[in-house]
């Protein structure tokens, strides 16, 4: 590796080249214009102010750029947001969301429900619903994802903020792949907590980049606000702190190493030889690395296993652990507090240089030894001013406090589980393993859907090897890190595939760059010296002959980008057909769409639909109908009947007098108990009409490794999984049911694959269903 290209950011073309010195000549005609102002300034006439500088053709236009996208990507997250029915998560998040907004003191952190930022948000979108007089009192399926579409939309917009250090070019084809992204639409239109911290994520990756470039406190504030909200979002913060965390030390690895020269002191200085000791360093930091992060993995799981087993013992270790935290804590931030008004009062009564004096000792030589240049992310640590970290602990804090004390009505034991609560339920669900997708699940799924960013990613992600920068570095370990932490982790499902989409979208824009841009630079230069022979007053055909391929760009490297721009539009066609299919055409029909898990149908609609008939005509509407729900039809019921008071749930067991219930709902299992208990149909007789619906619908599993089958060379499947499909392979080429002794066939797999994309034709079985029974009294005149 190039040490110097890792070092400093790489020129790879004539573009670059310009844009470079366009940098410098746009930074020297600053300084000599703030030079100007100020000596306007002085003799400026009292009362009159200073116009500011009209922004140039060049920002507009980029500002345009990223507004017709933005208006584009909310567009496609915001259109018909309220149609499809609830998942049973949202059900979830929505209902309890209700409840805060009616009774603060309702609402305490779960973090089976995840973190608690959701629920007072979307509360507070209902009251602000309320407020502009939205139907239904301001609650309703649209209010519910209204703030997923809103963060969903924010995301898109953020590498705006990073195209200094992107790529002006680059940043802007991230922008246009995040706003198109199947995965990224359809969780935007979603009210689950992975697109809140996704953004977030994003959010703090743009600080942290920004503040060591700027080193204001403005940027490090942002930079913790997204790590604040990601916390109080959900508990896969940790997966990012860890990811991040390693990165951050392989790069101060990196610029320790290189301050001490290598190849200088080698007699004949060898070219083979690294110029610095940061290579060693490195690989020295990722064998240690990976040797405990393995460990660390192995003793999470044990760990998690030992939580299952002795379930009871753990849950009283952390019951005490969390009121051991809850006293000591106020009294870390007493301490906390006492230092810094210390400081303070030093630099009242001592003077500012004579404090840095006493205690900018060691700072002041290590801030010395730093190379601002070599060691940016080092010189940024050890100047830090105390007040930087303060105020960025303070922030956390105030966040953290705000949100688990649920506005500080839960004070105490808000911080023990805002600090040990996530964690402790994050490491024992290791062990369940929900979902139960294989290794492969996230590899499998991402390329049915991401066509562009798959392809056009692995090419970034290339480029940012060859050509690295620290921030190109970054992008490549955090999409990969993140594929490699959700394959290991024990719950495998599909919204988590936006954790993993994100930045390989930006890589994304960073493979098509080179190539855009090419196309770009001929196009403008085709523009100009069109535009140039028609105020010459040149023929058509002589401007015509002006619109040819600059010397400097080169026939094969304009042929390069114009090939990449096909490439791309190409892989673009299937990738936009898949986000209509999966938004808009299939929404909630998970057995056509492998991006949708277990997702409630809309026979739910239906049953509402007759429920409110039949409450319209015995009571005219005011939702006085008593209702009896089944405990396996709880949800997404619960939400859907809020405005039915006289609904009663775990019925018949929790219910009085169940006899005079005029409608009930049962599902599961408790369905075909109820069908032979009160329906009248043709083979059992009762007091009710009866209908089955689906209540949820999944996709075709049949891609899952083959289960462990007893045989007489294996008769023990102890520890091995007894259920499962064909294997992915066949499960391509065949479905899941392949013929005896199949073997994998690529041509059937294309096809299959290529009928999928376009005619939406499923791989396996479309049955997978958890259903559900309506049943309506006879004689009320609506039937079920």
């Amino acid at each position: 590796m190039n040490l110097k290209r890792f070092e400093h950011q790489p020129v790879e073309s004539q573009s670059d080249q310009s844009e470079l010195l366009a940098g410098a000549v746009t930074e020297q005609t600053a300084s000599l214009e703030q030079e100007r102002s100020v000596a306007q300034a002085r003799h400026w006439p009292p009362g009159r102010t200073l116009r500011h500088r009209r922004p140039s053709r060049s920002q507009v236009l980029e500002w345009v750029a990223y507004g017709v996208v933005l208006v584009v990507a909310a567009v496609l997250r915001f259109w018909d947001l309220g149609v499809r029915p609830l998942h049973h998560d949202e059900s979830l998040h929505a209902y309890f969301s209700l409840q805060l907004s009616l009774n603060i003191l309702s609402y305490h952190y779960d973090p089976l429900l995840h973190g608690p930022f959701q629920f007072h948000a979307m509360a507070l979108v209902y009251k602000l619903a309320q407020l502009v007089g939205v139907p239904d009192h301001g609650v309703n399926t649209t209010t519910v994802r209204l703030l997923a579409a809103t963060l969903g939309t924010v995301l898109v917009g953020l590498p705006y903020l990073l195209r200094r250090s992107l790529g002006r070019v680059a940043a802007w084809l991230a922008t246009v792949l995040l706003a198109v992204s199947p995965s990224l639409v359809y969780y935007s239109r979603f009210a689950r907590e992975d697109i809140y911290m996704a953004c977030f994520t994003l959010l703090l990756v743009v600080g942290l980049v920004r503040y060591v470039q700027e080193r204001k406190l403005g940027w490090l504030l942002v930079g913790v606000l997204g790590l604040a909200l990601s916390y109080a979002t959900k508990e896969a913060t940790f997966l990012t702190i860890a990811v991040m965390g390693s990165y951050g030390v392989g790069v101060l690895m990196w610029e320790l190493g290189s301050r001490w020269k290598l190849r200088e002191r080698v007699k004949g200085e060898p070219g083979w030889l690294p110029r610095t000791w940061a290579p060693f360093l490195l690989l020295a930091y990722a064998l240690v690395g990976a040797v405990l992060a393995r460990w660390l993995l192995g003793w999470l799981h044990n760990l998690s296993l030992y939580i299952t087993a002795h379930q009871q013992a753990s849950d009283e270790f952390v019951a005490v652990l969390k009121d051991d935290t809850a006293l000591v804590v106020p009294w870390l931030g007493v301490a906390l507090g006492l230092v810094v008004l210390g400081i303070l009062l030093r630099e009242i009564f001592q003077g500012e240089a004579a404090v840095k004096a006493v205690r900018g000792g060691w700072r002041l030589r290590l801030a010395q030894w730093v190379d601002e240049e070599r060691q940016p992310v080092l010189a940024t640590l050890v100047k830090m001013p105390w007040t930087h970290w303060f105020f960025a602990l303070l922030l956390f804090w105030a966040i953290f406090l705000v949100l688990f004390t649920v506005l500080f009505t839960n004070v105490r034991a808000g911080i023990g589980d805002g600090i040990w609560g996530g964690l402790y339920y994050w490491i024992e669900q290791i062990a369940v393993a929900r979902g139960g997708q294989p290794w492969y699940y996230y590899l499998l799924l991402i390329p049915l859907y991401e066509q562009v960013g798959v392809i056009f990613g692995i090419v970034g992600l290339v480029r940012c090897v060859l050509r690295p920068t620290r921030l190109r570095l970054w992008l490549v370990y955090w999409c990969v890190g993140n594929l490699v932490l959700y394959s290991w982790a024990a719950e495998k499902m599909p919204w988590l595939t936006i954790h993993i989409t994100l930045p390989l979208m930006v890589l994304a824009g960073l493979g098509l760059e080179p190539g855009v841009s090419v196309v770009l630079s001929w196009l403008q230069e085709g523009w100009r010296r069109w535009q140039v022979g028609r105020e010459a007053g040149g023929a058509p055909e002589e401007r015509e002959r002006e619109w040819k391929p600059r010397e400097e760009l080169g026939g094969r490297k304009l042929g390069w980008g114009l090939l990449t721009v096909l490439v791309g539009f190409v892989l673009l066609v299937p990738t936009v057909h898949n986000m209509y299919e999966v938004t808009y055409v299939h929404e909630a029909d998970a057995p056509h769409e492998m991006l949708i898990y277990v997702q409630t149908t809309t026979d739910v609609d239906r049953v509402m639909a007759k429920i409110d008939e039949l409450d319209r005509k015995l009571d005219g509407g005011r939702h006085q109908l008593a209702i009896g729900v089944m405990n396996d039809a709880i949800w997404p019921f619960i939400w859907y009947l809020r405005d039915y008071p006289h609904a009663c749930y775990n019925y018949p067991a929790d219910c009085p007098n169940p006899s005079s219930y005029p409608v009930i709902i049962a599902g599961g299992d408790n369905l075909y108990l109820a069908e032979t208990q009160y329906a009248d149909t043709a083979t059992h007789t009762g007091d009710y009409l009866f209908h089955q619906y689906h209540m949820r619908s999944w996709w075709d599993e049949g891609y899952k490794p083959p289960p462990c089958l007893p045989s007489k060379a294996n008769n023990n499947c102890a520890g091995q999984q007894t259920w499962g499909g064909v294997g992915p392979l066949l499960w391509l080429s065949y479905g899941d049911n392949p013929p005896p002794g199949a073997q994998f066939n690529p041509v059937l797999a294309a096809e299959r694959i290529w009928a999928w994309w376009w005619q939406r034709q499923p791989f396996g079985a479309t049955d997978g269903a958890y259903d559900m029974g309506l049943f309506i009294k006879k004689g009320l005149g609506v039937t079920p």
